[in-house]
């Protein structure tokens, strides 16, 4: 997994709360044989009670090597919303933010603004592959 915009290792702030909160540039490799379908997912674990989701979009296409805008289904962030929310740690702090790409054997079954245990759930046994990415964003 690779991107433009994370390649400092530190989040721009344009794609975050303090900016437009765009999802920035990423590419992924082909997953092994036998992928379906790519699901990814934005944590940062820095947050209290064990971390929070940013973003989670299962079913991209095994053909695309890329997030596409109205592809996939999207699940509902830990700000209660769907879609892609960005880094927006507390004022003062530096947290970690990690984008997994997983390539799936199949499409997820998932019900329209799943949630993370949803997500984790659907992934169970279906894995055949995963990397990752890491950036770190301060406020």
């Amino acid at each position: 997994m690779s991107s433009r915009d994370l390649a400092s290792g530190h989040w721009p702030s344009a794609d975050t709360c303090d900016g437009s909160d765009d999802v920035p540039d990423l590419h992924w490799t082909a997953g092994p044989s036998g992928t379906v379908s790519y699901a990814l997912q934005l944590f940062d674990p820095d947050a209290p009670n064990g971390g929070f989701t940013h973003w989670m979009l299962a079913n991209e296409p095994a053909d695309f090597r890329a997030p596409m805008p109205g592809t996939g289904v999207s699940g509902t962030n830990d700000f209660g919303h769907e879609g892609y929310r960005g880094p927006c740690p507390p004022k003062g702090s530096t947290h970690r933010y990690v984008f997994t790409v997983y390539a799936v054997d199949t499409r997820l079954r998932l019900n329209v603004l799943y949630d993370h245990a949803d997500f984790q759930k659907a992934l169970k046994g279906h894995v055949l592959g995963q990397a990752s990415l890491t950036a770190t964003y301060s406020r």
